[in-house]
């Protein structure tokens, strides 16, 4: 069987056109089963109830002709729900349509099909472009989409939080319903919070507000602790940089108070674990008041003329301050001292005879002259005087002693201390240094010799 309207092979059965959609009349006749095979042009104009074989064999060349030009200027044609049944003649040897007289059978054929099959053609071309400009078009705004959603991300593992959300606006706008773009959203303007915060922890640490930054870096730990998305590792090392810096600023407040060099030594080994440019700052400041301390102590043991404890206290010092130049001098100082000590011992007989001239030694202070005296204090409050001595005796002197007081801007006595020369022995015309190391003085203060002592060779 045939599609009356278009011409297609029909199944057996089928209620209507696979192609077309032009419901399929029913084969009651014989007549109506030879029609069906054999699909001719049908003239549409007319009523489906004005069908018959009279109404058919009765048409004249205009109205076929008509008929036949109809797909052409009428667009898609509305199908009537049950299409007439061209009339059929039977000839000795074949089956031939009614129409007009003289009309090539093959050619009214030929023409009917070609024209059913133009317009389905172009109406599903014209939808099928349409699609396709759809899906190209919505395929195009994905692709944006995806791409701006992917720079986002970037940007926000970079710590760049407002580029990213106005990535994230332009994704919105483009596809309202991404949720992936939603859920990133907010947990960016999370971390763009949270790192607001730790500036302003940062700024109470510059203000010296230690308590206040520690219970506000203390709620952001708690509340990162509590992310694992990779979103916040950077938020999580800048949390961590900041206690670093908090504990660095902890200990700074507490190395001022102590005067043991191991509790230093241990607030040092606390510090070097801290990998902050505060905690290299804090390092220098402790190995500075290690260096002070131990050489302060060394000098009172070297007064005592404890040599071997004085020495091992400049050692404990240059285990946390090698090249403290300092220490090294009082080191060599009192290796210097120690071996002047004992070969005085060995003299003593020679210095108990100087001794008696002891009442005669404070009228020959000439014999020292004392100059280039200066006198500085640092950042930390610490006195360094320094200055130069020369023998003008006629005799080489040593254990060379230089005593002297500290006075305020304003004349008062602060304190009096002294110093020994170096070297040890100073030859006539030789000149030799001397430096005094005074801490805890915050101000600046004037530094006056009172007297000089000496022995003789």
């Amino acid at each position: 069987m045939y599609c009356s309207h278009c011409g297609t092979s029909l199944p057996e059965h089928a209620a209507f056109c696979p192609s077309c959609g032009t419901r399929v009349q029913p084969a009651g006749t014989a007549q109506g089963e030879e029609s069906a095979r054999a699909p001719f042009s049908v003239d549409l104009t007319k009523p489906s109830g004005e069908s018959g074989n009279a109404g058919l064999a009765q048409r004249t060349p205009e109205t076929a002709e008509t008929s036949d030009r109809m797909p052409e200027t009428a667009g898609t044609p509305e199908l009537p729900s049950a299409p007439a049944v061209p009339r059929m003649t039977r000839t000795p040897d074949r089956l031939a349509e009614a129409g007009p007289p003289g009309e090539p059978r093959a050619k009214r054929k030929s023409g009917s099909r070609h024209l059913m099959w133009i317009i389905p053609t172009l109406l599903l071309g014209i939808g099928a472009g349409g699609v396709y400009m759809l899906y190209e078009r919505e395929a195009g705004l994905n692709e944006q989409a995806s791409a701006l959603h992917q720079e986002a991300g970037k940007l926000a593992l970079d710590g760049k939080y407002a580029e990213a959300l106005a990535k994230l606006d332009r994704t919105s706008e483009l596809r309202p319903e991404f949720a992936a773009a939603d859920t990133d959203r907010t947990l960016i303007e999370t971390a763009q919070r949270v790192n607001d915060k730790l500036g302003s922890v940062s700024a109470q640490l510059k203000q010296n507000q230690l308590d206040a930054a520690e219970k506000s870096l203390g709620v952001l730990e708690d509340s990162l602790g509590k992310r694992g998305e990779p979103l916040f590792d950077r938020v999580k090392k800048t949390a961590a940089e900041t206690r670093d810096r908090l504990s660095v600023l902890r200990v700074k407040q507490e190395i001022d108070k102590l005067e043991d060099i191991e509790a230093l030594a241990y607030k040092l080994h606390e510090v070097d674990r801290l990998a902050t440019a505060e905690a290299g700052e804090v390092h220098k400041l402790i190995v500075s008041r290690i260096a002070s301390i131990s050489g302060k102590k060394a000098e009172e043991l070297l007064k005592d003329k404890s040599f071997g404890e004085a020495s091992d206290m400049v050692k404990q010092g240059l285990q946390y301050a090698s090249k403290d130049k300092n220490l090294l001098a009082l080191q060599e100082r009192i290796d210097s001292e120690q071996s002047a000590f004992e070969a005085a011992e060995q003299a003593r007989i020679e210095r108990a005879e100087q001794q008696a001239q002891a009442d005669d030694l404070n009228n020959r202070t000439a014999a020292v002259q004392v100059g280039d005296l200066t006198a500085s204090v640092s950042e930390y409050g610490d006195i360094t005087t320094t200055g130069t001595v020369t023998n003008v005796a006629t005799r080489p002197i040593y254990e060379i002693e230089i005593h002297y007081s500290a006075y305020d801007a304003s004349g008062a006595y602060l304190f009096s201390s002294s110093t020994f020369a170096s070297p040890y022995t100073l030859a006539p015309g030789e000149s030799g240094t001397f430096s005094a190391y005074d801490y805890g003085w915050y101000d600046n203060v004037n530094i006056q010799v009172d007297h000089v002592t000496w022995y003789l060779q």
